[in-house]
């Protein structure tokens, strides 16, 4: 009984494929990210970072806050602020005995509901949607929202420094009229004694004048 036996590819077909199937694999590894690279490069970044926080709070005893942490603390600074600012021109628009207090406000009633601004009891993009729910100038998408209260947050510290910046020269200026001051009060007290004096030794030249006569 006859077998039919199959064709036997040739060298040359061989090459072909294997050459075929190697430029198809090359093209393949061209296009495809090369995650391993990228996934070696946020390990390496994330033992230096756990290294460089660490080395900072072993010689200075301070705790960098990651970029998660700064945001949130960005956002209940400046939802503090806001909200604050909102109720006591409520507050003094309604008149009557109620005052806003900004201590009893930062210390005891924001906190009782919000916590600390470095320390949120809710997700910023919680707090954000609130606060879009209260204000118009901040937005309805949660992740601009919070980018709103980080740069009202920015504006707000930058006013701060500013207004600390030119109280700080004010008082430079009140140094220097005060010194000024001082020096002209120096100068005429000193013309003062020495007048005195030279009456004082005018008087006593005369006095021992008097009496050789």
């Amino acid at each position: 009984m006859a077998t039919a036996t199959k064709p036997r590819a040739t060298n040359g077909a061989r090459q072909s494929a294997t050459s075929k199937a190697a430029k198809s694999n090359g093209a393949a590894s061209a296009t495809k990210p090369n995650a391993t690279t990228n996934g070696s490069s946020e390990t390496q970044a994330s033992a230096l970072l756990r290294e460089l926080r660490n080395l900072v709070f072993k010689e200075y005893g301070v705790k960098l806050q990651l970029r998660d942490a700064r945001v949130s603390t960005k956002v209940g600074h400046a939802t503090r602020e806001k909200l604050g600012l909102d109720i006591a021109a409520q507050v003094k628009k309604k008149g009557g005995n109620k005052k806003f207090d900004w201590q009893r406000w930062n210390t005891k009633v924001f906190p009782r509901l919000f916590g600390q601004p470095d320390a949120l009891k809710y997700s910023p993009d919680v707090v954000a949607i609130v606060m879009a729910l209260l204000y118009d100038t901040i937005s309805a998408d949660p992740t601009q929202a919070v980018a709103d209260l980080v740069e009202f947050n920015r504006a707000s510290l930058e006013r701060r420094n500013s207004f600390q910046a030119e109280h700080d020269d004010d008082l430079d200026d009140l140094d220097d009229e005060l010194d000024d001051l001082n020096d002209e009060l120096k100068d005429e007290t000193e013309d003062e004694i020495d007048e005195d004096l030279d009456e004082d030794l005018d008087e006593e030249l005369d006095e021992a004048e008097e009496d050789e006569e």
